[in-house]
């Protein structure tokens, strides 16, 4: 554990905090605090970009006990975690956000103290914190952050070996061993749930993602080639630029006066608030085109403009419309100066969408992505994308990347890389979600940092208003839904992703994109890997899913519901069995397995079908095992087979039945449909007219003749 603090060590001055921290690359020596600094800065030991990490202003804590919580705060940021704080500790430090948030609880105990006038930690006796504990039962607060609030007391009871005498806690053993989260049990509010992040509703989420798809696809690159056009008038090397090579101011302003007049072009403007408001000529994005010294028109030339009758655009055009939605351009005319910026933020935040909800990346993984992190496997051409771990031990030491160790790969779909290729060409910054994409950002650059969540989530904002403002969906309903659970924010689109693919798995997302694929990638992702954040919310949606479906069942058959098939008895007694399982209350998300395997009757709800899987006897599997296709442990759809003795058939089954059938019957009967495929639609037709004739002659009890 290393020699304890004295209170001389305490006290030393001029020694760094951070000073056995690594870094982010590029921190500014003026950022680095020393013990006698009235704030300390501990962002620069954060290994997030993206990520807010507040100063501690030591102003703002008891003055009696500054000395006392900095000499523990040291010993959080030099000491290894133990053992007995976090059960995934292997000696690593404490990470700056746990550090920052325990300081935060830490904080309420400092000012019970002084309350009480305890002058040093060595004061706090067993009955002491008994007290303490009985005034944080009484606050306004969730059992969880009331469980943190002792948590923190009890941290620093953990580094005593690391504290000298006086900043120890007069204790043999905070409260005698009990756990923080039961001794916050005994408060009137309930405790947090395991994961109160709300699912982005269905309509929602797919008009979200369409729309973020097609301002990929379809508007970015228009958006992109004007950023590239405003950048080259900059700079003076668009193609446009070179006839005025050569010639001086006077010159320049008589050529593109002529060549306007001839080509019937208007001068660039200013936008204007109304149509009734004077047009104003846009002096300076002129001066830009025609690459005028110091890029202003000088006063004295300015007649030659005013004087040639060349119209004002409302605005400064800038790039080529090209893209089409619906057959037709994505807006009548050219974009402006004006707009580009609020458009580069929408691309911008269209290809965060894409690439959170399609890789089921965590907010901060995506944030922290740099320029080239796009991979493809040379032996199974799987797409990768190359970032950091967001979460977990292997976040504790980070070299820059190329060199990290620890840098992990996730499998993503087609439509990630492309929102990547799009956002390395929107910015030249390291970040493809760089902190600010038009101006200097003066506190944090954005050669060093990541846009913030909470950036993000006003960034989504502001798209989701565009695009309904933009474009008209039917009867002038907004293309995207409202979410009934508010705003839509990063942490959402993980949690959805996994309802979604266990809820629909033959659901289409956007651009005949299938959650099927999506699934198999994202999962693949995380399959082996330590962080295993991604599988536990694939199990607890599954579980949800497996109880909802079991009860729904288990009405509908109480109701009075038909079932037919080969399967009918199988049914019916997977759902009784299952709806007897009580369920128990799950705490921990390790025991979601074990309860799928009590809860999980097998029953698979199919497109007008009903699969009660029985391994042994299901045709689709005996079809791909005699073709040498991998084998799953379920039901494979696509190669269902209508003699499988697994099928059975619900009412539910049945209307949907019906309405195919009523299809196959229009393309069996119409005249202008080639026989070969009115002859199948016959066929099929005439299978599905035995389902319904054997379903309405099966016995009540569910049992075939």
């Amino acid at each position: 554990m290393g020699r304890p603090l004295t209170s001389d060590d305490a006290s030393r001055v001029g020694e760094l905090i951070l000073r056995h921290r690594p870094l982010r690359p590029g921190t500014s020596p003026d950022k680095l605090s020393h013990f006698e600094d009235a704030v300390w800065h501990l962002a620069p030991a954060h290994p997030d970009a993206h990520a807010k990490i507040n100063a501690i202003r030591w102003d703002h804590w008891p003055a009696e006990l500054v000395e006392v919580f900095k000499t523990v705060t040291l010993a959080f940021l030099e000491g290894p975690t133990p053992r007995s704080v976090t059960v995934t500790s292997h000696g690593d430090l404490m990470s700056i956000g746990t550090l920052v948030y325990r300081l935060r609880t830490l904080r309420v105990f400092a000012e019970w103290m002084r309350h009480h006038h305890l002058a040093s930690l060595h004061e706090v006796t067993d009955q002491q914190l008994d007290r303490y504990r009985q005034h944080v039962l009484r606050l306004e607060a969730s059992t969880h952050h009331k469980s943190h609030l002792l948590i923190a007391v009890r941290t620093v009871w953990e580094y005593r070996d690391r504290l000298p005498s006086h900043c120890r806690l007069n204790t043999h053993n905070p409260w005698g061993g009990t756990p923080p989260v039961r001794l916050a049990a005994a408060s009137s509010r309930p405790a947090a749930a395991e994961n109160t992040t709300p699912r982005i509703a269905a309509a929602t989420m797919e008009a979200l993602l369409a729309w973020s798809l097609r301002m990929v696809e379809v508007i970015g690159p228009d958006i992109v080639a004007a950023r590239t056009e405003l950048d080259q008038l900059e700079a003076g090397t668009h193609p446009s630029q070179r006839a005025f090579d050569g010639l001086t101011s006077r010159q320049r302003l008589q050529a593109f006066v002529a060549d306007a007049t001839q080509r019937r072009h208007a001068l660039p403007g200013h936008p204007r608030c109304n149509p009734h408001e004077q047009a104003r000529i846009n002096w300076s994005q002129l001066a830009r085109l025609l690459q005028l010294p110091q890029r202003q028109v000088p006063a004295s030339l300015q007649p030659v403009i005013l004087d040639s009758g060349l119209p004002v655009d409302d605005g400064s055009p800038v790039g080529t419309i090209r893209g089409l939605v619906q057959g037709r351009p994505w807006r009548e005319g050219p974009l402006t100066t004006h707009e580009l910026p609020g458009l580069i933020s929408h691309l911008s935040v269209a290809c965060f969408v894409v690439i959170s909800y399609l890789s089921g990346m965590r907010p901060g993984e995506v944030l922290n992505l740099r320029r080239g992190c796009t991979r493809q496997d040379e032996t199974t051409g799987q797409l990768l994308v190359a970032g950091r771990y967001g979460k977990g031990p292997a976040r504790t030491h980070r070299p820059t990347l190329g060199d990290d160790p620890w840098e992990r790969t996730w499998v993503v779909v087609r439509p990630v890389h492309h929102a990547i290729t799009m956002l390395e060409q929107l910015s030249d910054a390291p970040f493809l979600f760089p902190s600010s994409l038009h101006k200097p950002h003066p506190i944090r650059p954005a050669e060093l940092h990541a846009r913030r969540s909470s950036e993000i989530t006003r960034d989504l904002g502001s798209f989701i208003a565009w695009v309904n403002g933009t474009f008209c969906g039917l009867d002038d309903e907004a293309v995207i839904p409202t979410d009934p659970a508010g705003r839509i924010y990063p942490t959402r689109f993980r949690r959805t992703l996994a309802y979604f693919i266990v809820r629909r798995p033959r659901g289409l997302i956007a651009a005949a994109l299938q959650y099927g694929p999506v699934s198999t990638t994202v999962t693949l992702s995380y399959s082996g890997k330590a962080d295993s954040g991604w599988l536990d919310d694939l199990a607890v949606e599954r579980l949800e899913a497996i109880l909802e479906h079991n009860q729904r069942d288990h009405a509908l058959l109480t109701a009075g519901e038909h079932v037919s098939g080969p399967a009918a008895t199988d049914y019916r007694d997977r759902v009784e069995s299952s709806h007897r399982f009580a369920g128990r209350v799950v705490n921990r998300v390790r025991n979601v397995e074990r309860l799928l395997q009590h809860a999980d009757p097998s029953i698979h709800h199919g497109d007008g079908m009903t699969c009660v899987y029985r391994a042994e006897t299901a045709a689709c599997r005996t079809s791909r095992q005699a073709q040498g296709l991998p084998i799953d442990d379920g039901p494979h759809e696509a190669e269902c087979q209508s003699g499988c003795v697994n099928l059975a058939y619900t009412d539910r089954d049945i209307a949907r039945q019906s309405e195919r059938l009523n299809v196959l019957d229009a393309a069996a009967d119409d005249p202008m449909t080639p026989a070969p495929l009115r002859d199948r639609a016959r066929a099929q037709a005439e299978q599905i007219r035995a389902v319904l004739t054997r379903h309405q002659t099966a016995p009540k009890e569910g049992r075939t003749p």
